[in-house]
């Protein structure tokens, strides 16, 4: 296949090509920020203690934050392990229920504050 194509192209073509791809990338990757925050107030043992699977309560989480930023739920990625099949590997599964669709839709595209909040006072 190679062969093929340096004779259809000329290297000098191709070695613009790559330049016009790295410069592509480059300004692809600098456009994008990343922050992390790390959340305290409570963790994977009151999940559970709530009666929630924390993975699932996870899911619902970043379909909820998907939502309010794009205005539409999508669905979230879980990996799922089949290994103990034959030939089993690991395959996704989208977490996205009727009953999730209801939840997000009932939570809205903005927070909403109780009478009690005193955050924004």
């Amino acid at each position: 296949f190679g062969q093929a194509l340096l004779q259809v192209a000329d290297v000098a073509v191709l070695g613009s090509l790559e330049s016009q791809a790295w410069i592509a990338f480059h300004d692809l990757i600098t456009n994008h920020a990343l922050h992390a925050q790390s959340f305290q107030g409570y963790g994977s043992s009151f999940i559970k203690k709530m009666g929630f699977a924390p993975d699932a309560y996870v899911q619902v989480a970043m379909q909820l934050a998907t939502y309010r930023l794009f205005g539409e739920q999508v669905g979230t990625y879980e990996a799922t392990q089949v290994r103990c099949f034959l030939h089993g590997r690991t395959e996704v599964t989208r977490a996205v229920s009727l009953e999730s669709e209801a939840f997000i839709r009932a939570m809205g595209l903005r927070p909403r504050l109780d009478n009690d909040d005193n955050s924004t006072k």
